[in-house]
């Protein structure tokens, strides 16, 4: 009883600090916070505690087709009883050259052992070229341990792309280490069986002392590298050769190196791309100025409901409500389904014929849900109004429906929009793959999901803040218990594990900026998302609104004056604040036709004629 007691009194805490945003939600995030960076300050693995680098030693035999293959050993110290049961052989395949530039080399694995034995080995992407785990493979039934004591762990590979023309003489660039064992410094040596002919370039003198080389043999060549030499920044070891000692390089072959030289940068910088002009091209758009019109076509707005004319002439002000409500009583009235007074804002409604409508057959019906929906919604707040002597004024209907109508009017506008807007989706899909795909050759996929892990979550607790009416409250106990254990152990769990691995996970330098090119798409694919431009079809009805307004004030041509214009579009007057010029214009009409009356059945008794003269 008391656990269950626990529970409901948990849940019903849960519900109060939910709804009312409680301080103490922020001080439990605050802790649970606090617990992540704790989990981060305790979890680093030290590899050094586990395992120790004593030597590594290579041999690497070229070919005269411009391959090596590499046979590398290490001898690797296992300290610890318990410890993470392999090693990491990091393989490099991107090599800057003396004169700077960045080139990779063609890798394709043969073996992994351990202690001669063929040893469980897996791969990872990283940006210089691939990490291989050799050692216990890691599953739920595995030992995942190394037995303390020394081992020896061996792999052996191909490496292609090593030569290259340089006016009439060929130059075998091979780079000063070939693979390493997580960041151990320990002295290397490196056997270099060649081609016979090589006469060895000197290296520059602010790149002297890096490691010793000497000729142990005519075609053979013994590179030492002394203990705690930063491998990464060691120069390539150029052997120059007479023309045609090495076999041809197909133009095709030259272009497949180019492409594979250039594709992880290609690809990371073309998601901020594509999202740019995204960004570009819909505010061009958006500021683009409509075609010049001599002529009103009056069909352009039969679709358009005049409320939503009306909050498109004023930009979505709030003003634009008293205007959208008029504009559709004036329509109502036009569509024969009530009579008001004037055009003013004393208008009064009455002789409300929708009911009836309402009640009628199938084509009444049909007549009035044809209405917008908008327009509807005005009448049914002005049929709640308190008649006074049948009559209701039409204002009063307005107070504290000014929100209900903006979004009415707002759902009208998003259907305009002709569906999805696949544009935004196809972009936002282009730059995720095109993320995805930088994260992945780089090796920083998991590291990328991390950190949108985290965002997500910070994203989703945000807007339970900003706007819980969005995140209603569950009924019943199992699902407010399902609620409660998603915010307080889902979301810091994902949170705390996300800290866990990007704390823990070494970010080089050679990775940084293609980490800068994945963030940038990660605010691209939001930006693309999140931007809310007017489509092509909401900017030509925005268009059609302020060309109707100019025809409006005479100042283009449009449909000849008549009792049906005059009528069909007063509603879109009221909506643009012109009813007056619109009817002068009317008057004016009538005066030239001797139309002496004009007692439309859409008007009470009390609007006289001369009412809608000015």
């Amino acid at each position: 009883m008391a656990a269950v007691f626990l529970l409901k009194s948990d849940l019903f805490y849960f519900k109060l600090s939910y709804e009312n945003s409680s301080p103490r939600m922020l001080r439990l995030l605050s802790w649970l916070i606090l617990c992540a960076m704790l989990v981060l300050l305790t979890s680093c693995s030290d590899f050094d505690k586990e395992f120790t680098v004593q030597s590594a030693n290579s041999t690497i035999e070229v070919h005269t087709d411009g391959a090596a293959f590499v046979l590398e050993n290490f001898d690797i110290s296992v300290k610890r009883a318990e410890n993470y049961g392999g090693v990491y052989v990091d393989i490099p395949q991107r090599f800057t050259d003396a004169s700077g530039g960045v080139h990779w080399r063609d890798f394709e694995l043969v073996a992994a052992r351990r202690d001669g034995r063929d040893e469980y080995y897996s791969w990872e992407n990283n940006v210089p070229g691939y990490s291989i785990y050799i050692g216990e493979e890691h599953c739920k039934d595995c030992s995942a341990n190394l037995p303390t004591g020394l081992a020896k762990i061996q792999i052996a590979y191909w490496r292609g792309r090593l030569v290259r023309q340089e006016g009439d003489r060929e130059v075998l660039f091979l780079p000063a280490y070939m693979g390493r064992v997580h960041g151990q410094g320990a002295k290397k040596t490196l056997t270099l069986k060649l081609p016979p002919g090589g006469t060895i370039r000197p290296l520059k003198q602010d790149r002297q002392g890096a490691y010793d080389i000497m000729r142990s043999a005519p075609n053979e060549i013994l590179v030492s590298i002394p203990a705690g030499k930063g491998d990464r920044v060691l120069p390539d070891i150029e052997i120059e050769y007479p023309a045609g000692t090495f076999v041809t390089i197909t133009s095709g072959k030259r272009v497949q190196w180019w492409l594979s030289d250039h594709f992880l940068p290609f690809i990371s910088i073309l998601g901020p791309i594509v999202a740019g002009l995204f960004v570009l091209t819909r505010l061009g758009q958006a500021w683009r100025l409509p075609a010049p019109l001599i002529a009103f076509d009056s069909k352009k707005t039969e679709s358009t409901s005049p409320a939503l004319a009306a909050y498109l002439f004023s930009n979505w002000k709030p003003e634009a409500a008293k205007p959208a409500f008029m504009a559709s009583a004036c329509h109502l009235a036009m569509k024969r389904l009530l009579r008001i007074s004037s055009l003013g804002e004393d208008a009064e409604a009455s002789d409300l014929s929708a009911r009836q409508v309402r009640k009628k057959g199938k084509v009444a019906r049909a007549r009035w849900y044809g209405l917008p929906a908008v327009t509807r919604s005005v009448f049914g707040r002005i049929e709640g109004e308190r008649p006074v002597n049948d009559r209701r004024t039409v204002l009063n209907a307005l107070y504290g429906f000014e929100r209900d109508l903006h979004q009415t009017v707002t759902e009208e506008y998003r259907k305009v929009r002709g569906g999805t807007d696949r544009t935004r989706l196809v972009a936002a899909a282009i730059i995720l793959a095109l993320g995805t795909a930088a994260a992945y050759f780089s090796g920083l996929l998991i590291f990328s999901v991390s950190i949108c892990g985290i965002l997500l979550v910070l994203f989703i607790v945000v807007m339970m803040f900003r706007h819980p009416e969005r995140f209603p409250m569950a009924v019943s106990t199992s699902e407010q218990f399902k609620q409660a254990l998603t915010l307080f152990l889902g979301f810091p769990a994902i949170v705390i594990a996300a800290l866990s691995y990007i704390g823990t996970t070494e970010v080089i330098s050679e990775q940084r900026p293609y980490l800068m090119a994945i963030l940038l798409d990660i605010v691209g694919i939001v930006t693309v998302v999140a931007l809310r431009m007017p489509t092509p079809k909401q900017r030509q009805i925005h268009n059609d609104i302020l060309v109707l307004n100019r025809y409006f004030l005479g100042e283009i041509e449009g449909p000849e004056m008549s009792v049906e214009c005059y009528e069909h579009h007063l509603p879109f007057a009221v909506a643009l604040n012109v009813e007056q010029r619109w009817t002068e214009r009317f008057n004016r009409w009538r005066e030239s036709e001797k139309m002496e009356t004009y007692a439309p059945d859409w008007r009470s008794s009390s609007l006289r004629d001369s009412d809608i003269k000015v």
